[in-house]
Parts: C-alpha cells; sequence; structure tokens
C-alpha cells in the first residue's frame, strides 16, 4: 500500500490545474458540493464531447474523429498518430453505461457515430489474412484508418497495414454492445467478423509468445510484435456472442479457452503485462510493463468471479503489482503511472485503479480498498476543468480523448455501480445493470427503464421511497434479499436493488405516485 496519511477530503472540480490553495498557501481539495462531484466530472465531461469539442478546419469533423489529443489551453489538435479503435470502444462503453445513468442519449449518438465511422472507414481489406477487422491506428488529421505511417520505421501508431489483435477484440466487444442497445445488424455483423478472425488465428502460447501478436501486418499476417498480454477484449467478445448464440459458437469456446488458459499459465503467473499502447515503438523485449492490462483483468475478475475459483487472491495479486510498479503516492491518494515508456501518473488510469478497488470492497467489504478507491477518484476528478477539458495529468497536461473523456469516465460509472452512495443525494441515478439498459426516463416521482436482457439485477440510487416495483405490469415483491426475484431497499442510502428474471420493462414508483390505471367503460 503506497498510501500516506494524508486524506483527500472529497471529489471536486478546480481550475484545471490540480490544485488550489488556502489562505496560508497550503494545498487543499475544493468542491462546491461533496456528494456530486463524480457527477459533475462525468457531467461536464460528455457536454463538452456533445457541444464544445473544437472539428479539425481540416476535414470538418470533431476531433476525436482523426486525433488522438488536443492542447487544452489552445484546442489546436495534436499531429500524433491516431488511436482511434481503442478509443471508440472506451467511448461506447462509457455512453452506454452513462445513458442508463442520466438518460441523457446525445452520448450514445456520439458512439453509435464514431462505431459507424470504423466499419466505413477503418476496416482491413476482405481479401487480408486478417479480414472485416479494425485498425488500430491512423494517420494524424485522417478519417481513414489504415494504421499510422508515423510508426513505419519503429512501430509508433503500428505502421500502415498494421492491425492490433487485442484492439480487434476491444471494439468487437463493443460493437456487440451498440447490437443489443438498438439492434443495428451492422454492429453484428463487425462483430461476429472480429471474432471469427481471432478465432481463427488463436495460438496456444508461452512464455514469449501470445495468444495473438501484439502487432501484425493483416494482409500478410506477417507478425511485427509478437507479445500482447491484453486478452480480456477477445475474452469478452467470445463471451458476449457466446451467450446470444451468435456466429461459430463453437470456435469461440475454443478460443476464449486457450486464451484463458494462457492468461493464467503466464501473466497471472510471472506478471509479464506487457504491450498495450499504440503509440510506443517496438520492444525488444516484453518488458515495457503497463497498468492497464493487470487492471482489466482483475475488474473481469471481480465482474466474473464465478470463472475463477481463486478469484480473490488474483485480483489481490493483481492490485499489488500494480501498487508496486506503477502507484506514487500524491496528496493523500495512490496515483498510478501509464507504463515503463511513459511514466507518468495519469487520472484515467488512477481511476481504473480506483474502480478495482472499489469493487473488491462490493465483493468482500474490505474498508481499505474503500478508502483507497475513494482518495484515488478524487484525485482523478482534478484532472477536469469547469469547461469540461480533461486533461491526462498533471505533469504531461495533454487532452487525450481516451484518458479524459472514454476510459476516464468509465471507470467513475465501474465505481458508482460499486459504491451506489457516491452518486448525488436527492437524486435519482440508475447505477448499474447486468443487462444493458435501452430506454430509461426519470421523474420525480417516478423510474421507467427496459433492459436488452430478460434477466437482470440493477441497482439504482433513487430520491424518493420507492412504493412499488413493476416489471411487465406485474408487480414484483419486496424482499429481505435477492435469491428470489424482487426488490430490496435501502431507506439510510437511498439504495434501490431489483432482479427480475422475466421481464425487460421495469416501473419504479414513489410512495406519492398513483399507477396509471385503464379503465374501459
Amino acid at each position: 500500500m503506497v498510501l500516506s496519511a494524508v486524506s483527500v477530503r472529497a471529489p471536486g472540480i478546480i481550475n484545471g490545474h490540480g490544485v488550489v490553495l488556502d489562505s496560508s498557501g497550503k494545498i487543499i481539495p475544493w468542491t462546491p458540493d461533496p456528494t456530486q462531484g463524480y457527477d459533475q466530472v462525468m457531467n461536464l465531461a460528455w457536454n463538452y464531447l456533445v457541444d464544445a469539442v473544437p472539428s479539425d478546419s481540416r476535414n470538418g469533423k470533431p476531433a476525436y474523429y482523426s486525433h488522438s489529443y488536443t492542447v487544452p489551453d489552445t484546442q489546436e489538435p495534436s499531429d500524433w498518430p491516431h488511436n482511434p479503435t481503442g478509443l471508440y470502444g472506451m467511448l461506447i462503453e462509457s455512453a452506454l453505461k452513462y445513458y442508463g445513468y442520466s438518460g441523457n442519449i446525445a452520448p450514445v449518438r456520439i458512439a453509435e457515430n464514431v462505431a459507424t465511422a470504423m466499419i466505413s472507414h477503418g476496416m482491413t481489406p476482405k481479401s487480408s489474412d486478417w479480414p472485416n477487422v479494425p485498425y488500430a491506428s491512423g494517420d494524424a488529421g485522417s478519417l481513414t484508418y489504415r494504421g499510422a505511417a508515423y510508426g513505419e520505421a519503429d512501430g509508433v501508431g503500428d505502421g500502415t497495414g498494421v492491425i492490433e489483435p487485442d484492439k480487434v477484440g476491444e471494439m468487437g466487444d463493443a460493437w456487440l454492445q451498440l447490437y443489443r442497445f438498438g439492434r443495428n445488424t451492422d454492429f453484428r455483423d463487425v462483430a461476429i467478423a472480429a471474432a471469427d478472425a481471432l478465432a481463427r488465428h488463436v495460438r496456444t502460447g508461452n512464455s514469449s509468445q501470445s495468444p495473438w501478436p501484439f502487432r501484425v501486418y493483416a494482409d500478410s499476417g506477417l507478425v511485427r510484435e509478437d507479445y500482447c498480454a491484453n486478452v480480456i477484449g477477445p475474452i469478452k467478445l467470445f463471451d458476449g456472442l457466446i451467450s446470444l448464440g451468435l456466429g461459430d459458437t463453437e470456435a469461440y469456446q475454443v478460443a476464449r479457452q486457450t486464451a484463458w488458459n494462457w492468461l493464467m499459465t503466464y501473466p497471472m503467473k510471472n506478471n509479464i503485462w506487457s504491450n498495450y499502447f499504440e503509440d510506443v515503438p517496438i520492444q525488444p523485449d516484453t518488458n515495457n510493463f503497463n497498468q492497464y492490462s493487470p487492471m482489466m483483468t482483475a475488474r473481469y475478475l471481480l465482474e466474473h468471479p464465478e470463472l475463477d475459483p481463486d478469484w480473490e487472491r488474483h485480483v489481490r495479486d493483481l492490485i499489488g503489482w500494480v501498487e508496486g510498479n506503477f502507484a506514487i503516492s500524491s496528496y493523500g491518494a495512490n496515483t498510478i503511472r501509464e507504463q515503463k515508456s511513459f511514466w507518468y501518473p495519469m487520472g484515467s488510469h488512477t481511476a481504473r485503479y480506483a474502480s478495482v478497488n472499489a469493487l473488491l470492497y462490493e465483493k468482500t467489504g474490505d474498508v481499505i480498498a474503500k478508502e483507497i478507491a475513494y482518495r484515488s477518484l478524487n484525485w482523478a476528478t482534478y484532472m477536469a476543468r469547469p469547461n469540461g477539458v480533461v486533461i491526462d495529468g498533471p505533469e504531461v497536461n495533454n487532452q487525450w480523448f481516451t484518458d479524459g473523456y472514454g476510459d476516464y469516465i468509465r471507470h467513475f460509472m465501474t465505481s458508482l455501480g460499486a459504491v451506489p452512495t457516491w452518486a448525488p443525494n436527492r437524486q435519482s441515478h440508475l447505477v448499474r445493470s447486468t443487462s444493458l439498459v435501452n430506454n430509461i426516463t426519470y421523474s420525480l416521482s417516478e423510474i421507467n427503464y427496459s433492459t436488452t436482457d430478460a434477466a437482470s439485477t440493477e441497482i439504482l440510487r433513487t430520491n424518493f421511497i420507492p412504493a412499488s416495483v413493476a416489471v411487465d405490469g406485474l408487480e414484483l415483491s419486496q424482499r429481505p434479499d435477492l435469491t428470489q426475484p424482487g426488490w430490496i431497499f435501502d431507506p439510510l442510502q437511498s439504495v434501490l436493488r431489483i432482479r427480475h428474471d422475466v421481464g425487460t420493462k421495469i416501473q419504479v414508483l414513489s410512495v406519492n405516485t398513483l399507477p396509471n390505471i385503464t379503465t374501459t367503460f
């Protein structure tokens, strides 16, 4: 544990420089309302992307279509290689979670638009050895993604014609979630194509060779860089398609088990968590460790503990390894550096680490993990400015669309799902669903929403005391637990938990609301 004894007291938004001084010159945190800091950060970030993000003067599109980051103060786009696939996958996850939380459909429309742009302008040819899959990188300023020419010599931005199979899995999973949300079959079809390519190319792997290479020339299948520990994206894609019965599920089962066996045999034991970021040069070995892969693996284990009988030990080991290799104490919080090749603490990575600790608290009741999560999330909020500009970190001070938006927002949503009382008091928000929420409306005394799956569990923080919960018009029973379908409400925390095994349309009414009754005369 790296934490110091100094307490970071409250989440908040300050002037964008990461600190604020009191009259004595002491650095202190600040917030207008301690119960709304995380909510404000998410709202400001999405409002910026929806309404204020600059367009590239060369193509007229919002900058995130063709640039990885902008300069915060000038809003000028950078000429660094773009990372569309990783970014778009993150934005899609953040948008879908935020929609259930807020009822704001605008971020989902951004997610659908960038997902469509990738299909139209960023896919490998059908004749390729890796056909119909997305390129991870693109040239700065270009709306067509084919790998970045910047990396022809050293691999930064992959190089023209090079893909990253782990991003194929992450984007495929994101496309699948958009399909489940809106039933757009274009998203379903490209998700299946991504899984087909991954299943066809899976390898048994060993200590120096992962199930899929990190970088590979799509047309020829020639490997450019052999090792990548980030296999959770492909595993999640396989999980989703298998559960829906889509595509070649038998091949997906085999490929998923191959990747899982490798994960548990090698990186889970030897901690070679190398290679994820698109803009690093090709490494001569597997020593460019990062925190992304172990923390996303830990999150997956916490969300699916039934898949690993030793999940708690594995999660604690992963957290400990990241703390030992990437954490640095700052103002009482553990802040997390990105990777060995870019040795800076950053908001998104600190928020990811916080969300894993929040999930660990939820599963085990470990109050130390909760405190660690709270402090780290608080530190991460200080990357946000009141105008919605979010910097990557106080030492780097660039406005990356991954680190400030897609990757950043989703970890706050994961944390609120684990600790619902971190959502604002006296407001109503759905903070987590085991399904996708594809329609939701909030009012002062009523919440109506629908889920894509009939069997699902939701967690909400409400601004009222529920009187009834109905699914497809049939009332659920209030119960002491959720071992059966029903609902439970904690009046001290204003937290409502609902389990339904059939039906997708849920109505929550307050004690002061009369049900809608239709009378036929």
